[in-house]
């Protein structure tokens, strides 16, 4: 009776365990507030679509430090060939468009308990249509933008979900967030200009879902929960015997 008794609650503590190296890192915030982790945890980035004359270059900031900076994402070419006005600058990826297949996917991670901020910098066009000088940088921490742009705009004309338009957002918020859950993915709509610009929210589009490489396989975990109970019922009967 007793050896059942132990043998039971050495399985249920190796079930929650299990279960609890099973649940996903979450994430303590990611929005605009920040991006801060509890556990280190791997996020893959994917470029969606552009309609911004800028080049773009996307990445992820370590706000400790303030300067170190990683780009994930970016355009080769500020707009895919032939396109402009009429269809609003729009960068895809493709061989010979904006974005190059090697640089649509990026995967980086986020230390535990560091803070850090993702980023869209924006560089201008030279004559010969190469990538000229910075123009603007802003955040996705919506306190590392310029204090004066802390008011309301109306998103307009967003050309890649245009259920957005008439939309009011803080216009600090230069990042706006679909979706709070990495697991399922996200989308980020990233507005590139300060508070005078058209607030169109689609001039660099990216998800985020986090890495299965941050997931235990199911399986791994079955198999440290059977090796756990085993482990649990010898030492037992080792106890026991003496």
């Amino acid at each position: 009776m007793n050896l059942h008794k132990h043998l039971l609650t050495a399985t249920v503590a190796t079930t929650l365990v299990g279960t609890l190296c099973a649940m996903p890192a979450r994430a303590a915030s990611f929005n605009n507030t920040g991006i801060l982790f509890d556990t280190d945890t791997t996020v893959d980035f994917s470029f969606l679509k552009s309609n911004g004359y800028w080049f773009g270059e996307f990445g992820v900031e370590d706000i400790a430090t303030g300067t170190q900076e990683t780009i994930l994402l970016f355009e080769s070419l500020n707009v895919d060939p032939g396109s402009g006005v009429s269809n609003d600058n729009e960068g895809t990826v493709g061989t010979d468009n904006a974005v190059l297949p090697g640089n649509a996917t990026a995967s980086f991670t986020f230390e535990a308990g560091k803070e850090y901020s993702l980023f869209l910098s924006s560089y201008g066009v030279n004559e010969d249509g190469s990538q000229g000088d910075l123009q603007k940088t802003v955040f996705s921490t919506s306190s590392l933008n310029p204090e004066r742009w802390d008011q309301n705009v109306t998103i307009a004309d967003n050309n890649y979900d245009s259920s957005y338009d008439g939309m009011t957002v803080n216009a600090r918020d230069r990042f706006l967030f679909e979706g709070d859950d990495l697991t399922a993915g996200l989308k980020m709509l990233i507005e590139d200009n300060g508070i005078a610009g058209d607030n169109d929210y689609d001039d660099f589009v990216v998800s985020a879902r986090t890495s299965q490489a941050s997931v235990p396989e199911p399986a791994t975990l079955l198999g440290l929960g059977v090796v756990g109970g085993a482990m649990a019922l010898r030492r037992r009967k080792i106890n026991s015997i003496s």
